[in-house]
């Protein structure tokens, strides 16, 4: 294997790779199911003959991936059956959740000396790839018998650590979807999560990826689940380890090319600071509080982030500045509780009958819609695939589906425009550019209106928090730079003014969620 400094001019922007077992490295998920499946199959025969067979759908989402005792418990709960939990001692039987545990157990093992283990050839030739060019490596299971099965795979010396459901049980870790596994094989590689990839084929595994903080989580798509994988917290899904490229540049940039100081669970930093000053809290809406997609009209808040945007809401001061038009954004968040400032802060409204627009609404509006026609006509004769995005103070040209080539075109088009439309500037964010008045005012600014508007100036138990993850976000961050705090999602390969930075949508939902406990403890 290579030496560390041999190993630097390839990898060095990576520190370990981290694989989930069953699934991804072995084929011992068939093995596992074929086990489960038995023995609720006598579970059911035993005591509760109008129960119907466990499923694939059950066992991905109630079982797979999960400490063996969880799972049953999972799984029962699903079908509303009550058994007490017992002790890991407990002899093999149907009285508790233990004893059905561990007829899974023996079943499984009884399989696996029948059967031997097979190993998924496109995941073992890319693990003794980046073995061999010196990469460390950790093997991840929920199982107690995660030893047993690479012995008997004959791949052991593979790995630099192994992290399974003995360790756990034996030094306390909680299973996933909780990230401990993860984060104590890193430890025991002396590796840092930030710059480590984590590897699983489960949905409880993704999501303890994302909650550890770990640079890149992969979703290993073995058993058409990749929706769900991405839902759950997946970065990218693949479907062969074959198409798993560490060298790629788009990769680096957006995973391991963070811009500010990342923030962790375990850090006491920024949480510290919060905890001391009640933060106003201003958002960006794309990328930051719903993914990057291809067309604008798709970026649609989740569930999830909505639930815990009002929560957030019903604690903090909370307002989204962005370069949506305001009615659009409102009509996506649909919470009458945020404020809401739309074309980078040109109209602000807000519950107690906020409201604020620019003074020169009247004379910017006429002249944008000669533009937007002149624009309409040249991207239709000149470029495939760009779109036109029209906003009350704004207009956008989004060419992230459209030909390598017209991206000049477009930036030509903009250039010339400005130059017959004085009283105009350009502004550039994540493949889209803008059209905007040549004013003194940007997001920034309406973060400044805002807070003097609710008389948060100046107070000394209060901080201004800005979040997001574009380069029209700068004018937020730079504002709040001596006087608040500025987060950067992901990253615009730009120079930033945000101190702080967290990696993507979910990262952001598990940060509110922290700040959401904090202040209701």
């Amino acid at each position: 294997m290579k030496n560390s400094a041999e190993r630097a001019g390839e990898y060095d922007h990576i520190d370990a790779l981290i694989f989930d077992l069953d699934g991804v490295i072995t084929q011992t998920r068939k093995t596992h199911k074929k086990a489960w499946k038995e023995m609720f199959d006598r579970f059911f025969e035993e005591h509760h003959k109008s129960q119907t067979s466990m499923t694939e759908t059950d066992y991905q989402e109630y079982i797979d991936g999960k400490p063996r005792y969880q799972g049953v418990k999972s799984f029962l709960q699903s079908r509303k059956i009550e058994l007490p939990f017992g002790k890991p001692p407990d002899e093999p039987g149907f009285d508790t959740i233990c004893a059905l545990g561990n007829i899974k157990n023996r079943v499984f093992n009884e399989v696996l000396e029948k059967e031997g283990v097979e190993i998924y050839d496109d995941a073992l030739q890319k693990l003794k790839e980046w073995r061999n060019k010196g990469l460390k490596t950790a093997i991840v299971s929920s199982s107690k018998n995660c030893k047993k099965i690479i012995e008997v795979a004959g791949i052991d010396d593979l790995f630099d650590a192994r992290v399974d459901g003995l360790v756990s049980e034996e030094i306390g870790l909680n299973g996933k979807p909780d990230p401990d596994i993860f984060t104590e094989a890193a430890r025991r590689i002396d590796a840092r999560p930030e710059n480590s990839v984590v590897f699983e084929d489960a949905t409880s595994g993704v999501k303890a990826g994302q909650r550890g903080y770990f640079g890149l989580v992969v979703g290993v798509n073995r058993f058409d689940n990749k929706e769900a994988l991405l839902e759950n917290g997946a970065d990218i899904t693949i479907d062969s380890f074959s198409e798993m490229d560490l060298h790629d540049e788009e990769i680096l940039e957006e995973y391991f090319s963070r811009q500010g100081k990342p923030i962790f669970p375990g850090d006491s930093d920024i949480f510290t600071i919060l905890s001391h000053q009640k933060p106003a809290i201003f958002l960006d809406y794309d990328g930051t509080l719903s993914p990057i997609v291809p067309k604008p009209e798709d970026a649609v808040i989740s569930e999830e982030m909505k639930q815990t945007l009002k929560e957030l809401a019903q604690i903090f001061t909370v307002a989204i500045v962005t370069g949506r038009d305001k009615e659009d954004v409102e009509n996506l968040v649909g919470l009458d509780e945020l404020i809401y400032a739309g074309s980078h802060g040109y109209i602000i409204t807000g519950p107690g009958g906020l409201h604020m627009e620019h003074p020169d609404s009247e004379k910017i509006i006429p002249r944008l819609d000669e533009i937007e026609k002149e624009l309409e006509e040249l991207l239709n004769e000149k470029t495939e695939g760009t779109q036109l995005d029209r906003k009350r103070y704004a207009i956008g040209i989004h060419y992230r589906n459209a030909r390598p080539e017209d991206e000049e075109v477009v930036l030509k088009m903009v250039d010339d425009i400005l130059e017959k439309y004085p009283g105009h500037k350009k502004g550039e964010g994540k493949k889209i550019v803008e059209i905007k008045p040549d004013t003194d005012w940007h997001k920034g600014k309406a973060v400044n209106w805002i807070m003097d508007a609710l008389e948060l100036t100046g107070k000394d138990d209060v901080i201004p928090m800005f979040i997001g993850d574009d380069i029209t976000d700068e004018d937020g961050f730079e504002v709040l730079k001596d006087k608040g705090i500025g987060i950067l999602v992901g990253g615009h390969g730009q120079k930033t003014h945000a101190k702080y930075a967290l990696k993507n949508v979910y990262q952001v939902r598990e940060f509110f969620k922290r700040l959401v406990k904090m202040y209701k403890d």
